[in-house]
């Protein structure tokens, strides 16, 4: 897609913008909780550097992730401490909570790294993100977490207009690994706020895991398919390849700017589609939300061979004419 050198350390300005604005907030408004999550931020934020200076193991990128989801839970106990009634499950113990925290985490933060392969794809998905998140935080009074929110927002808008096609910059791993952990943060703090709050609340979500889902169901989808179809291939999960969606649409021809338009408005119409299912219950909209991307992975490897076997039909009437 490119053919000159395009530098990787859009991801630094993004976060130094950033952390410059959490600074100023905590120093001058007195948010004085913004400064640990600062530090935690800050783990994976150097992971992401020395990945892109030095190309690390994946084993030391995923030990530094656990590090910082475990600093996460320890220093702001920001943690998955129950599902809510999904299928029933609610507090879940001590172990469990910690060991399903690291594993959304992680999972969330590769996934957005996973997703940045075409230019301003990721700033896009993330910033339709944090934007929802940043105004239902406003909305219920938890001025810390909107603050990140849109703090961060800002951040990649300013980049986005170097990022867009024809990038001009890279996010590299110093942006997308440290963007996917905060919305991972981000995540599981709305899904603790939102249980908190008092059930006649009109800002109460009461589908909260599969609304979650939906806001981060691209990176979601595209990270399970990717991983699925490497190990039915027999390939390690975490080996790169072109297996991606946007892959798939460069395939068939799309265009960038049309690539990335499609994949937003995927993850838009997904959200709220949830946030219109008013009255349906979390567990069957999760059980929805699992069975339409079944579908639309099946319904991608149908069009492609289909569109392989028209192709093979048109170069056989050629010949035989």
């Amino acid at each position: 897609m490119h053919t000159a050198f395009i530098p990787t350390a859009g991801g630094l300005g993004v976060y130094v913008a950033f952390l410059i604005t959490l600074f100023l907030f905590s120093f001058f408004f007195g948010e004085k909780d913004l400064l640990p999550i600062a530090i935690l931020i800050s783990i994976v934020f150097l992971a992401g550097l020395l990945d892109d200076l030095f190309n690390l193991t994946v084993v030391i990128k995923f030990l530094a992730m656990i590090f910082a989801s475990i600093a996460v839970m320890t220093l702001t106990d920001v943690k998955i401490s129950s599902l809510y009634g999904l299928f029933g499950i609610g507090e879940l113990g001590g172990f469990l909570s910690y060991l399903l925290t690291i594993l959304v985490i992680v999972f969330l933060t590769n996934a957005f790294n996973l997703i940045d392969g075409v230019d301003g794809l990721l700033s896009v998905i993330a910033s339709f993100t944090l934007m929802v998140f940043g105004v239902w935080f406003l909305l219920i009074g938890e001025f810390s977490y909107a603050l990140i929110s849109l703090a961060l927002l800002g951040s990649i808008a300013g980049f986005l207009v170097y990022n867009w096609f024809p990038a001009k910059i890279f996010m590299g791993d110093t942006g997308s690994l440290t963007i996917g952990f905060i919305i991972a943060f981000l995540s599981i703090a709305f899904l603790n706020t939102n249980g908190n709050l008092p059930i006649d609340s009109v800002y109460k979500i009461n589908a909260p895991i599969s609304l979650a889902i939906s806001l981060l169901i691209f990176p979601i989808f595209d990270t399970f398919r990717v991983f699925i179809l490497r190990i039915l291939n027999k390939q390690s999960p975490f080996k790169a390849d072109k297996r991606h969606v946007h892959h798939y649409l460069f395939s068939l021809n799309f265009g960038v700017r049309k690539i990335v338009i499609v994949l937003l408005s995927f993850n838009v119409l997904s959200f709220f589609a949830v946030i219109f299912s008013k009255g349906v219950s979390d567990s069957l909209l999760f059980i929805f939300l699992f069975g339409f991307l079944i579908f639309c992975s099946f319904a991608m490897r149908w069009y492609k061979n289909s569109r392989r076997l028209n192709l093979r039909k048109k170069v056989f009437y050629k010949q035989s004419a």
